[in-house]
């Protein structure tokens, strides 16, 4: 009966979407279908990060023209190494589609599609995927909540609330606001002080989110965000906070790890389609 039910649940993921598996996605089943091969992993990955730019845009969640999210992808034309996918300078995030994002090589050369990004995505972006090679995605944002947040002399996430949780032990911060970044070492230092973890709030400027999957990626930006929310609502009473005992925390993390790439995967994939509806052109 395990197999015929295996059978049966694959057949019913293909109706819903294409299983895929590739380096920056889960096997969730996907709202595309693409070709196998170096060209089609590539081009999955330029439609999942075309879709997490517009995503994150109709959350409110970039700021201007100046944040910015990579992917690293197979080359399209079956290259050894891979691109660092991105965003070229200048255009809105409601303007991105899988087309138009650019491909970097590991010396931020453009060796795929036209223009370039802006120089600090190819020096945070370009250093974290050097120095945490397993981190397929990078995104960085300047999200209301969050960067209010890390504009507060103890700006820790606290654990006020359930989306609160679901960072217990994954976040770093970086205390030491250094400027813009303009230059690859100083994406190194962001990167040695993020360490082995998924998140860094960055203290006057923001946050950046790495994971294995696009999705990941993106379902932190968006309860991280609510999660400072919270905090800075419940803060503004100015009144005692209320912490969920860390025995409590300890005994729920381990439970909801284990099904946090599902999360993300439902969360990133209903936004997928919800574009897919509203704003179809970025899957051109």
């Amino acid at each position: 009966m395990s197999g015929l039910r295996g059978v049966m649940l694959a057949k019913a993921a293909m109706r819903r979407g294409r299983l895929l598996t590739r380096a920056f996605t889960s096997n969730h089943p996907k709202p595309y279908t693409v070709p196998e091969g170096s060209w089609g992993s590539n081009r999955a990955a330029r439609l999942e990060l075309a879709a997490a730019y517009r995503g994150l845009d109709h959350l409110g969640l970039n700021e201007g023209v100046s944040n910015h999210l990579s992917v690293m992808a197979p080359r399209a034309d079956g290259g050894d190494e891979e691109v660092m996918l991105v965003f070229p300078e200048g255009l809105h995030w409601r303007e991105v589609t899988a087309s138009n994002l650019v491909g970097l090589d590991s010396e931020a050369k453009t060796v795929e599609g036209e223009g370039s990004p802006e120089t600090t995505a190819s020096c945070i972006h370009l250093s974290i995927h050097k120095m945490r090679p397993e981190t397929k995605v990078v995104m960085h944002t300047h999200q209301p909540y969050v960067t209010a947040l890390a504009c507060l002399e103890d700006f820790e996430i606290r654990p006020v609330h359930q989306n609160s949780l679901r960072f217990w032990n994954r976040v770093a911060y970086d205390p030491s606001y250094q400027g813009v970044a303009y230059a690859f070492e100083e994406g190194e230092r962001m990167a040695r002080i993020l360490g082995n973890k998924e998140i860094l709030l960055l203290a006057n400027h923001g946050v950046i989110s790495v994971a294995s999957t696009v999705s990941m990626a993106f379902e932190n930006l968006y309860f991280l965000e609510r999660a400072a929310m919270v905090q800075m609502l419940a803060m503004a009473t100015q009144k005692k906070l209320r912490e969920v005992p860390e025995e409590v925390i300890r005994a729920m993390a381990p439970h909801y790890m284990k099904r946090a790439q599902n999360y993300a995967d439902d969360l990133f994939y209903a936004i997928y389609r919800l574009l897919q509806q509203s704003q179809p052109d970025f899957e051109k």
